[in-house]
């Protein structure tokens, strides 16, 4: 009873079976009541019958009515069992030959109840009717005859209810018998279509269960038809396809972490284990260290990356949103970013101008000021790591109607076409040529990272490359009205 299948094969079964035994009881009830009836009826029509044929004799109607009969007078009435005519005064006047020299009981209230215009019908007792017939019982109708009305004697008719007895007899015993051998069949038919109804439940269920990390390609059977089965099926599909997404990112991410933590790693060690062979100057070790340094600084960065990755996707990664000004945010990441850029001539412009080409101050937008400070620090950082040397880098900052748009514009070597839809995936990095030029190595994280903040504060981000002529980032972010500016801000969580 534990499993769906039982639980709804013994509902169906105990709502078939109350529904059945309610339908065969009433059928009974109804049955026995018009039986009943129509025997009552027989009973009354056979006296009715009686009375026409005594008033077809005049003389013989005349004597009872005068009191002339002084001993019962037997005669044969056809097809009627039992039957006996009486005076007002309850004396036997004429009976039938089948009841010999018994009679038919009459009680004072019969009596009384019959001279006031009533059939009465009565059944007697086994005790009382046993002297008349071995089984069943005998349904007795008195019936009055009256004229003009004024009572003139009364017709009693007998009938064995041993027909009507064995009757209802009949259909009791069909009902009990069909009635749970019906509910029986209906228990096995509603466990078959139960089990027919389930069996591509468990089907699911099986191939469910054969999916695991090593057959993740591995999808549950759909059909054509459109029902709850299909639609399940093809529910639980889209699941496992996000699953297995998710598990190859995992372990994408996995591998590409490790690989990015051992180079650094490696080469920590390298130079730590030529260092430790043989003794060396305070040149030699300054710079052995110097070069240490750089590579934990880089194995620092990418384990930051890694983390504000994981709390993006996570989705822990709180927001102190408040307005801040979008183009003092730009020039506190061109101020942080000029160093790197003077060591290869590298100059970067800053341009202000709304959609029409006009000058525009102080555009506001509702942010985390470190948050998207990193972002614009990554794409600039990301624009002169592929600048050539000495060229300028562009910052263009244009407002319109409820937006900034921010550009940042280089002249660098580009990206390819192929590279160009997979630039913000984690750990990629674009083919070698491309960062000839670069002086320090990145760790593929960053592009990748500048979105979701990006469009953790709402925005887009895109991306216009040709290989040889430069590359367009272009960030569009919601701005603040006058309003909105009034408007206290509160902590956002990124989910």
């Amino acid at each position: 009873m534990r499993t769906i299948r039982a639980k709804i094969t013994l509902l169906f079964v105990v709502i078939f079976g109350f529904t059945l035994s309610a339908f065969a009881g009433a059928l009974y009830f109804l049955y026995a009541r018009q039986s009943a009836q129509n025997f009552d009826l027989n009973l009354s029509n056979d006296a009715l019958e009686i009375a026409g044929q005594i008033k077809g004799d005049e003389r013989l109607e005349l004597e009872i009515q005068s009191g002339l009969i002084q001993q019962p007078l037997t005669a044969n009435f056809g097809t009627n069992e039992y039957v006996q005519v009486l005076s007002i005064d309850g004396v036997i006047v004429i009976k039938s030959t089948s009841l010999r020299s018994l009679n038919l009981p009459v009680t004072p209230e019969v009596l009384a109840l019959a001279l006031s215009r009533h059939q009465v019908f009565q059944t007697l007792e086994k005790v009382t009717s046993s002297h008349l017939i071995k089984s069943g019982h005998l349904r007795v109708v008195t019936y009055p005859v009256f004229d003009n009305g004024i009572p003139t004697y009364l017709v009693q008719v007998a009938s064995n209810t041993l027909i009507l007895d064995q009757s209802l007899f009949g259909l009791r015993l069909l009902l009990l018998i069909g009635v749970p051998l019906t509910i029986l069949a209906a228990a096995l038919g509603g466990f078959y279509v139960a089990k027919k109804a389930f069996d591509p439940i468990d089907r699911i269920i099986r191939t469910a269960q054969s999916i695991s990390a090593e057959h993740l390609d591995r999808r549950l059977e759909t059909k054509r038809v459109d029902d709850e089965i299909s639609r399940l099926s093809k529910t639980l599909n889209a699941m496992f396809d996000r699953i297995q997404d998710a598990f190859l990112l995992q372990k994408q991410f996995t591998a590409d972490a490790s690989h990015e933590l051992k180079t650094p790693l490696t080469i920590l060690l390298g130079e730590i284990e030529v260092a430790l062979k043989n003794p060396r100057t305070t040149d030699d070790y300054v710079n052995i260290l110097n070069s240490a340094v750089e590579e934990i600084k880089r194995i620092t960065n990418i384990v930051d990356e890694l983390l504000t990755m994981a709390r993006l996707e996570s989705g822990q990664l709180q927001l102190q949103m408040r307005s801040i000004r979008i183009d003092e945010l730009l020039l506190d990441a061109i101020s942080k970013t000029s160093a790197y850029a003077s060591q290869r001539s590298i100059q970067i412009n800053y341009e202000v101008q709304d959609i029409t080409g006009r000058e525009h101050e102080e555009v506001f937008v509702s942010a985390d000021k470190d948050k998207l400070l990193s972002a614009f620090i990554n794409l600039l950082d990301n624009a002169i790591k592929y600048s050539n040397d000495g060229s300028t880098i562009r910052v263009v900052q244009a407002a319109g109607k409820g937006t900034v748009k921010l550009q940042i514009i280089d002249k660098g070597v580009g990206i390819p076409p192929e590279d160009l839809p997979h630039i913000f995936d984690r750990f990629y990095r674009a083919d070698k040529s491309r960062s000839s030029g670069a002086t320090r190595r990145g760790s593929g994280l960053g592009l990748s990272i500048a979105r979701s903040l990006i469009e953790s504060h709402k925005g887009t981000i895109t991306v216009l490359s040709q290989p040889g002529s430069g590359t367009t980032v272009t960030i569009t972010l919601p701005a603040l009205s006058v309003d909105d500016l009034a408007e206290p801000r509160t902590a956002d969580v990124i989910s």
